[in-house]
């Protein structure tokens, strides 16, 4: 089921104190509008009922739809830079919900499901992009390393990210995203079939780079563009 609990938060314009539903976890096979809400950027944002402000509370809940094979640890933007930890964390919560440390039903389960780790909205609508299209998350980040390799000169600086944002017909639609405000940038396209190409690589270039995000829960460029200590 989806999980949610009451939680005073502070409206970040003028402070004045609200009583939210907060998110611990969403199930989207049992409430699939929160899985559009997700997409269409309404989920977990508010207008403060004082100066009319609206945000949106950062990611922090697990996402879980089995139809579509996906579970997902939804974690803030800030905590990137420790994904490593995160990843670890997150491994463990699986292993107990439906990996070896789980119930033999629970293990069923666990054996359709491909576990992920984000940080961030624009991280988590990308998974839920991808897996709605029949998409390999791993070629999609092959498919931006491409993208970002044939551009000499990047048009916007590290504040942004170059994520999947929409599947039209056999194009694959980026954009440059802000994870801190979910605004984006420059769009660019590019074809499905470079995707098609990349899953069907089994020695090649293509191969190697899949090979680096093995066992990864956090399948993100991120994972190599941001330094970890030790």
């Amino acid at each position: 089921m989806s999980l949610f609990r009451t939680t005073q938060i502070v409206c970040p314009a003028c402070a004045t104190p609200i009583d939210f539903e907060s998110v611990d976890s969403v199930n989207a096979d049992r409430r699939p509008d929160l899985r559009l809400a997700i997409l269409d950027g309404s989920f977990q944002q508010l207008d403060c009922p004082n100066c009319k402000t609206r945000f949106r509370l950062d990611s922090n809940f697990n996402y879980l739809d089995v139809g579509r094979g996906q579970w997902i640890a939804a974690e803030p933007v800030a905590a990137a830079g420790d994904w490593k930890e995160h990843e670890e964390i997150a491994r463990e919560l699986y292993s107990l919900a439906y990996g070896e440390l789980a119930s033999e039903l629970a293990r069923e389960v666990g054996a359709m499901l491909k576990p992920r780790l984000v940080f961030g909205w624009p991280a988590l609508r990308e998974k839920i992009v991808s897996g709605g299209n029949g998409l390999d998350d791993v070629a999609i980040e092959a498919c931006k390393a491409t993208a970002m390799r044939n551009t000499p000169d990047l048009p916007f600086s590290g504040d942004f990210d170059l994520r999947l944002v929409d599947v039209q017909g056999d194009k694959l639609v980026f954009g440059w995203v802000n994870p801190a405000d979910n605004t984006t940038a420059d769009m660019l396209a590019m074809p499905r079939t470079l995707h098609d190409e990349i899953v069907a690589d089994e020695e090649g270039d293509w191969y190697a780079f899949k090979s680096g995000f093995e066992g990864a829960l956090y399948v993100d460029l991120n994972r190599i563009l941001v330094s970890q200590p030790g």
